[in-house]
């Protein structure tokens, strides 16, 4: 069956009287309850406080404790965000240079599906991700860096359009490229094989969607396995 809508104070009973969470200050409980949502914070941060048989909150857990992981959390995703997006600008500026350093500025050379590595399995790939790059340079008006690109120099270099990819673009666009520009872009990030390099952009294009969207972050966990690095001897 559907849960069916309850208000905020209706909200705070339920767990005060069905589910055992102590709530001393229940205006607290509404404010958190209207600027987070129930889903988010009870749905996204109750486990460590529930028995998982009896679904009721145990040794006296109360809002509080669930507001300061879900606190916890958030920032946790802005210190994960932060170093992600690095990450992201720095594949953006390997990505343009070294394809640029080769092609040329015409876009008509990322619009080349022979610029790419035609290997079969990237045949439907790569006319998805030129389909989206030619939009982007032809069509797109939501970028005010684009339009005037296209109309002073009926031209948009790949550095500009690079501004516009997402992660996801990003890490598709690399696995597309010849192996000999993948080396080449790998050895911008140091000692890291193209292999390793596309699992650990998958990896990392997930976990920036979760920082990104404000989903709940310490407790989640993929299972594309990535080589052993530097950090994991480390640790």
């Amino acid at each position: 069956m559907s849960k069916p809508f309850i208000t905020y104070t209706a909200q705070v009973e339920k767990l005060k009287n069905e589910k055992n969470l102590v709530i001393t200050d229940d205006d607290f409980a509404v404010e958190s309850l209207q600027n987070i949502s129930y889903y988010a914070l009870i749905g996204g941060y109750k486990h460590p406080f529930i028995d998982i048989h009896t679904r009721k909150y145990i040794n006296e857990a109360c809002f509080e404790d669930i507001v300061a992981l879900y606190e916890f959390d958030e920032e946790l995703r802005g210190i994960f965000f932060k170093y992600l997006c690095r990450v992201e600008r720095k594949m953006r500026s390997s990505i343009s240079y070294h394809f640029c350093k080769k092609h040329g500025e015409r876009q008509e050379e990322y619009l080349n599906s022979n610029n790419y590595g035609n290997i079969p399995k990237n045949k439907n790939g790569i006319i998805k991700l030129i389909k989206m790059l030619d939009m982007m340079a032809n069509k797109n008006k939501d970028h005010e860096y684009l339009v005037y690109q296209r109309n002073k120099y009926h031209n948009i270099p790949l550095w500009v359009i690079m501004n516009t990819l997402t992660f996801g673009q990003i890490s598709k666009m690399f696995e597309f490229l010849p192996q000999n520009m993948q080396g080449a872009i790998c050895q911008d990030f140091g000692d890291v094989k193209k292999n390793e390099m596309i699992k650990y952009l998958k990896v990392l294009t997930l976990y920036r969607n979760v920082c990104a969207h404000n989903e709940r972050l310490f407790f989640y966990h993929t299972y594309i396995d990535i080589p052993d690095t530097l950090l994991h001897e480390q640790l």
